[in-house]
């Protein structure tokens, strides 16, 4: 297999997200053209208290229209750190702190140019009422009702999830 050969791109909206639209020579010759994502990098931290219960955010998400159980998360700033990001995210959405393992980085899809840093968060305390008690509610489930939730497929960050329960062997 060959990489395409890359002929220009063009911002088709611009805004908190944006779209471009990248112009490609293909292997047997044809042009394409592709939308592409543009969004922030982001952190997605798997969290568990001393117990080894999985620490969640219940908040509303606008794409599927539903309130979910969520990975705490979130926007990596220009010039921040992953690991800051995510030590920042998970105290602001559940008023939690603990001991953060970086886990690997994720391409957040096939259409988008950005990537998510995946963290695991051990050995965590609450240790503040969280920021956002507006928009967001922290959760506790055991590992066990954690599973079965990955399993429901209502979690929009399930690869940064699996990806953690591997890298802490708690998959089983």
């Amino acid at each position: 297999m060959q990489r395409w050969r890359e002929l220009g791109e063009r911002v088709v909206y611009e805004g908190f997200r944006s779209v471009r639209k990248r112009r490609f020579e293909l292997p047997n010759g044809e042009v394409g053209e592709f939308e592409l994502l543009e969004l922030f990098d982001s952190v997605a931290a798997l969290a568990l208290t001393a117990s080894q219960e999985v620490i969640l955010v219940r908040e509303f998400r606008p794409g599927p229209l539903a309130v979910l159980l969520e990975l705490p998360g979130g926007v990596v700033e220009t010039g921040q750190a992953p690991v800051e990001a995510a030590r920042s995210e998970l105290l602001e959405e559940t008023g939690y702190a603990g001991t953060l393992h970086e886990v690997g980085t994720l391409f957040k899809d096939a259409y988008a140019a950005n990537t998510k840093h995946v963290f695991a968060a051990t050995d965590c305390e609450r240790v503040s009422e969280p920021e956002l008690p507006a928009f967001t509610e922290p959760v506790l489930l055991s590992l066990a009702e954690f599973r079965g939730h990955l399993q429901s497929g209502r979690l929009t960050d399930t690869d940064a999830a699996y990806r953690a329960l591997d890298f802490l062997e708690l998959l089983a």
